[in-house]
C-alpha cells in the first residue's frame, strides 16, 4: 500500500513536471480566445544584448545664455539627460557623445515612447518673480531654471491638485534666499511664476513666499485632480527639468538597432542553457543512480519555478549579466544537492540505514546550505541597490534563484527522497551509496516495552476494566 502510494505520488509529480516543461517552452494561442500564449522563456524581458532597440541622435545647441563651448555644454547635460530617462521608467538605455555637438540615445525597441522622447524637444525656463509682470513692466528674476536641480509631477494632498515639485541646487538654495530678500524689501508675500519668458501672457501661476524652501511644490491656478491634468503637469514637470540642461536637443535621425550580441544570440543561449542542464542531469544520475535521478527531477522543478519567477517580477531583464546570472542559478542549486548527496553518502559509510542516512543528510546539510544562500540573497540585495543594468539584472536573477532553491531543495527534493524510500530503502548500490565491510550497521533504538508477568495479566485486565 505503502509502495503504490509512492508511486502514485512519482506518476502525478511527473504530470506536473511535464505541465511545467510545456508551459515553459511553448507558445500557443489560448482555445476560445485571441490571446497568444508565449511561455515563460519567450515572455522574459529582454535587454539590449539580446532585444532590437532604437537609436536616436540629436543635435545639441548651446541653451540661451550659456558661456562655455558646446562641447562643455553637451558633456555637462549628460548626467541630467540620464537622470530624465530613468525618471522616466526606461529600464536599460545607453548615452553617447557623438563628435562635439550630438547626443545618441539608445533604448530599448518595445520601451520607446515617442512622445517621452519627444520632451527632450521641449525645454521650457521658468522664472521667479516678486513684481507682477504687465505690458509696461518686466520684473528681474531672482531665481530661475539654472537653480533648478530636478522638477517631478506631484499631487498635494492639502489641495488636491497635480503640480510640480522643484527641488534646488545649492547655489539655487542661495538664489532662493536672495529671492526672499528682495519680495521682503518691497513688501510683498507673493512670488509669481512664469514660463518661457517673463510676460503677462506665460504666467503659470504664484506661491506664497513662506511656502519656499529647498524643496517646493508649484502648480497652476486652475490645476485640478483629473487624469488630464496629470499629463499636462507631467509634461510641464519634464519640460521644465529639460528646460535646466546648457543644451537644446533637436532630432537628427532615428533607426532600429540589432541586439548587441546578435539577432540569434537568445536562441544561442538557451541551448548552451539547455545542454548545460542536461550535462549536469548526467553527473548526478552517473555519480548518485537513483539519488541522482530524485536530484534531476528536482532540477526540473527549480528551472520551471525560476523561468516563471524571472518572467513574472518586473525587476528582472534579461542581457548578458542576466543570463550569466541564469547559469550561476543551475550552478548554486547544483552545488547544494551535491552537498546533500554526499552527506547522505556519508551517514551510510558511518553505518546508519539508508532512511536514516537520508533523514541525517538532509538534516546535517541544512546549516551549511542556509549560510550559503544566506550570503547569495544579501550579495543579489546589493547588486539590485547599487548596481545599473547588467549588475542589477544579475542581481534580479540571483535573488529568485536563492528563494526558489532553499525551497526546492528542502521542500521538493526532500520528498521526492521521503516518497522514493518506501520502493527502496534496503539496496545501497541502486543509490550509489557504499560503507566498509567492516562498518557494522547502526540498529535503531527501539522504545522499552513493560512485560507483564502471565500471573498478573488477569488481575491488569480486571483492574483496567
Amino acid at each position: 500500500m505503502v509502495k503504490k502510494r509512492s508511486i502514485t505520488r512519482f506518476v502525478i509529480f511527473a504530470i506536473i513536471a511535464l505541465i511545467g516543461i510545456l508551459l515553459t517552452v511553448c507558445s500557443f494561442t489560448i482555445p476560445y480566445t485571441t490571446t497568444n500564449y508565449n511561455g515563460f522563456i519567450n515572455s522574459i524581458p529582454l535587454g539590449l544584448d539580446y532585444a532590437s532597440g532604437v537609436s536616436v541622435v540629436y543635435n545639441a545647441e548651446k541653451s540661451d545664455g550659456i558661456t562655455i563651448s558646446t562641447t562643455q555644454a553637451v558633456e555637462s547635460s549628460l548626467a541630467k539627460l540620464d537622470k530624465f530617462m530613468s525618471y522616466h521608467g526606461f529600464s536599460e538605455y545607453q548615452i553617447n557623445k557623438l563628435g562635439d555637438n550630438q547626443v545618441e540615445l539608445k533604448v530599448l525597441e518595445d520601451e520607446y515612447s515617442s512622445y517621452t522622447l519627444e520632451l527632450l524637444e521641449s525645454p521650457q525656463k521658468i522664472y521667479f518673480t516678486v513684481e507682477e509682470a504687465s505690458d509696461t513692466i518686466t520684473p528681474e528674476s531672482f531665481l530661475s531654471s539654472k537653480d533648478i536641480s530636478f522638477a517631478e509631477v506631484s499631487y498635494d494632498q492639502n489641495s488636491s491638485v497635480y503640480g510640480i515639485n522643484i527641488s534646488l541646487t545649492n547655489l539655487g538654495k542661495l538664489s532662493l534666499e536672495n529671492l526672499k530678500n528682495q519680495a521682503s524689501y518691497v513688501g510683498s508675500d507673493t512670488v509669481y511664476i512664469y514660463l518661457d519668458e517673463i510676460n503677462s501672457s506665460k504666467a503659470y501661476g504664484k506661491i506664497s513666499v513662506n511656502n519656499l524652501n529647498d524643496t517646493f511644490f508649484i502648480s497652476a491656478s486652475s490645476a485640478s485632480n483629473t487624469n488630464s491634468d496629470y499629463t499636462n503637469a507631467y509634461q510641464t514637470a519634464s519640460n521644465i527639468y529639460v528646460g535646466t540642461f546648457d543644451i537644446t536637443l533637436n532630432q537628427n535621425s532615428m533607426h532600429t538597432i540589432a541586439p548587441r550580441l546578435g539577432e540569434n544570440a537568445w536562441t544561442f543561449t538557451l541551448i548552451a542553457f539547455l545542454i548545460f542542464i542536461l550535462i549536469l542531469m548526467a553527473f548526478m544520475w552517473a555519480r548518485y543512480g537513483d539519488l541522482g535521478l530524485i536530484a534531476n527531477f528536482a532540477m526540473i522543478f527549480f528551472v520551471v519555478l525560476q523561468l516563471f519567477f524571472m518572467q513574472a517580477i518586473p525587476f528582472v531583464r534579461l542581457d548578458i549579466g542576466g543570463a550569466v546570472a541564469m547559469f550561476l542559478s543551475v550552478i548554486l542549486f547544483f552545488a547544494c544537492q551535491i552537498i546533500i548527496c554526499e552527506r547522505i553518502g556519508k551517514e551510510y559509510s558511518l553505518g546508519n540505514r539508508i532512511h536514516v542516512s537520508c533523514k541525517n543528510g538532509f538534516k546535517k546539510s541544512f546549516w551549511r546550505i542556509f549560510d550559503i544562500h544566506v550570503l547569495v540573497l544579501v550579495c543579489s540585495i546589493l547588486f539590485l541597490l547599487i548596481g545599473k543594468y547588467s549588475v542589477s539584472y544579475f542581481g534580479g536573477v540571483i535573488f529568485i534563484a536563492s528563494i526558489v532553491s532553499i525551497f526546492t531543495l528542502y521542500v521538493i527534493f526532500k520528498f521526492f527522497v521521503n516518497s522514493y524510500l518506501p520502493l527502496n530503502s534496503t539496496k545501497p548500490n541502486k543509490l550509489k551509496l557504499y560503507r566498509e565491510a567492516n562498518v557494522k550497521e547502526i540498529r535503531e533504538e527501539k522504545e522499552e516495552v513493560e512485560i507483564i508477568p502471565e500471573d498478573k495479566v488477569d488481575a491488569s485486565i480486571k483492574g483496567g476494566n
